[in-house]
């Protein structure tokens, strides 16, 4: 069909459920058959249509299945459903089959559902579930794991604004499940590690969005239960989220002090990674005071660890620390010792080296070395630049730095080009939308 629209909720809906095409249709099937009690018939073919927007609108006892699947309403399935249908409909709840319900589940929300407002992208993400009572087992504690690094793929992809609440919440269940369920020593320091990774994430999310309070108070209660997990490389993790937040806030001292910290707590057992991503917080605290000889010794520390850098598994949190990251560290530090065309130049080879899977930090790289560019003279490289970061502004959602592409656009404003203003136009057109 010429006019057939994909369904991207659809889509969206299926990813973060990691569904493949038979596997929504078996779903769809069983659901059929425990809600009508007649086994259902949709098949991979039949999903296939329903995305690329050839069937518009399914029949009511296919989206009834698909809202007992996942767990909504169908309205929030991304069909174009006519008022008849959609009335049809408001007879059903949905009742999930994908996930695993507790008896007392008023008090869990096991699944939030998110507009990326940016991107127009609903994601869906489901908890671990937690015991109602009893005892917690290791098993517990990995699943837990398991939803914190698909909290990190989707940061990864998209920023991570909204996703601090999503943390918040997890941690909140968690304490409940503690409170009403047995475990034993070991099993409740991992309980404590995985809450001080929640806060940390959490903490970092806040960062991201611009919300300064939020992520301290996170970033504290992370600090208490790496305390009480025995866990320094956690504290360490935590200590690196917060130099970053101290320079961002001009407190250059305090970047200083509280890398050389976490630098120092973890000097005979450290992640390379780690090493790295600390060494590059040191250089953004020297920078600031103005000190370019322990600037340039710091970046060269953060470089030369990454040439160790084995074949060993990488925390998510950690995934995005290579050449890239250093290098765009070294950008940030060379803008604050106004090199801005040394910057340009860091930024430029981080820019090539930043793993595709990496949006969220492609935008932000886009927006700084569109920066660089203006602040060296390099008009129309800059302008070019921030029309790239434009491009990836509605799929990323990341505050911190759409307030610096604002910025961009302003300066660029009062440089009366006829490019500026076709970039000045173009921004106030994407960023309404």
């Amino acid at each position: 069909m010429a006019d057939a629209r994909p369904n991207t909720v659809l889509r969206a809906l299926m990813e973060a459920a990691e569904l493949s095409h038979e596997d929504l249709a078996k779903a769809v099937n069983e659901a059929e058959e425990k809600r009508f009690e007649k086994p259902g018939n949709a098949s991979g073919r039949q999903v296939r249509r329903w995305l690329s927007g050839e069937t518009a609108m399914p029949q009511t006892h296919y989206l009834v299945s698909m809202m007992d699947v996942f767990g909504l309403t169908g309205d929030a399935l991304g069909f174009a459903l006519s008022g008849k249908r959609l009335a049809e409909l408001a007879a059903f709840q949905p009742a999930s089959t994908l996930l695993v319900k507790t008896p007392d589940q008023e008090d869990h929300v096991l699944r939030r559902s998110f507009m990326l407002a940016a991107a127009g992208n609903l994601l869906s993400f489901a908890f671990a579930p937690l015991p109602s009572s009893g005892r917690i087992g290791a098993s517990d504690v990995e699943r837990i794991r398991e939803s914190i690094t698909k909290l990190h793929e989707v940061d990864d992809l998209y920023g991570g604004d909204q996703l601090a609440d999503i943390a918040e919440e997890f941690v909140r269940q968690i304490e409940k499940a503690m409170a009403r369920c047995l475990y034993g020593p070991s099993v409740e320091k991992a309980l404590y590690r995985v809450i001080g990774e929640l806060h940390a994430s959490a903490g970092w999310f806040a960062f991201d969005s611009g919300d300064q309070e939020r992520a301290s108070k996170n970033f504290d209660s992370g600090l208490r239960a790496g305390l009480l997990a025995s866990d320094r490389q956690l504290q360490a993790r935590i200590w690196s989220y917060m130099a970053r937040q101290s320079w961002a806030l001009g407190r250059a001292t305090e970047t200083i002090t509280i890398a050389r910290l976490a630098l120092d707590a973890t000097r005979n057992n450290r992640d390379h990674r780690l090493s790295a991503l600390l060494h590059g917080r040191l250089a953004l605290g020297y920078a600031a005071s103005g000190q370019k000889a322990q600037t340039g010794n710091s970046l060269a520390r953060a470089e030369a660890v990454l040439d160790r850098i084995g074949p060993d598994p990488v925390a998510p949190w950690l995934a995005f620390v290579g050449a890239g990251e250093v290098l765009s560290a070294g950008a940030l530090a060379y803008m604050n010792l106004r090199q801005p065309g040394k910057a340009a130049q860091q930024e430029e080879q981080a820019m090539a080296l930043r793993p595709s899977g990496f949006r969220r930090n492609q935008f932000a790289t886009s927006v700084h070395l569109s920066q660089c560019y203006l602040a060296d003279g390099q008009v129309e490289l800059g302008i070019s630049m921030a029309g790239k970061a434009l491009d990836l502004y509605p799929t990323v959602n990341c505050p911190r730095w759409a307030v610096h592409l604002g910025t961009v656009r302003d300066k660029v404003a009062g440089m009366d080009l006829p490019e500026g203003d076709v970039f000045v136009e173009r921004y106030d057109t994407v960023t309404a939308a």
